[in-house]
């Protein structure tokens, strides 16, 4: 992820500093840089979550995570 986050600022800031893109553009592209790494991240600790080392009742915990994947009923 800093891999990542690291290039995508460094290279926008390059193509502004150099005046490829202007500064709309710059903030767009950082922007999206940061969007990419932080999203995935909040997706995958929302799904990847090891319920099983959590303390508390477990039964519960798996109830709760089945609803808010099922979503709001219609």
């Amino acid at each position: 992820m800093s891999t990542g986050l690291t290039f995508g600022t460094i290279s926008a800031l390059f193509g502004l500093s150099h005046g490829i893109i202007d500064q709309a553009q710059y903030s767009y592209l950082v922007a999206a840089v940061i969007g990419s790494a932080v999203v995935p991240t909040m997706i995958a600790n929302f799904f990847f979550l090891p319920r099983h080392l959590l303390p508390g009742d477990a039964p519960a915990l798996e109830a709760a995570a089945v609803a808010l994947e099922a979503g709001p009923r219609a």
